[in-house]
């Protein structure tokens, strides 16, 4: 009897260690998921931020394309008139 009630003693310990162990991993797995959904929150709004500036970057392109044929006019009469030449203005080019 005594034995059976070590071995009893024994196995609650274990399954007490057990019981613990997985109580400590679900703490930790609930964490993590509360930091997924945090990152994926995050992630909104930094796509939503890039969007923003994707469209600034196609204005501010399509700009320069409409105004760099007047402005290169411009300046080739320019340095006609006062005699020297420089560069044609450059395009941009997407990274």
């Amino acid at each position: 009897m005594d034995l059976d009630n070590k071995l009893a003693n024994k196995l609650e310990n274990k399954l007490d260690t057990i019981i613990s162990i997985l109580t400590n991993i679900e703490t930790r797995l609930t964490k993590i998921e509360d930091n997924i959904v945090s990152m994926k929150e995050d992630n909104k709004a930094v796509e939503k931020d890039c969007s923003k500036m994707r469209e600034h970057i196609d204005f501010i392109e399509h700009t320069y394309d409409a105004v760099k044929m007047p402005l290169n006019y411009l300046k080739t009469n320019i340095e006609y008139i006062i005699g020297s030449k420089s560069p044609s203005l450059p395009l941009i080019e997407d990274a």
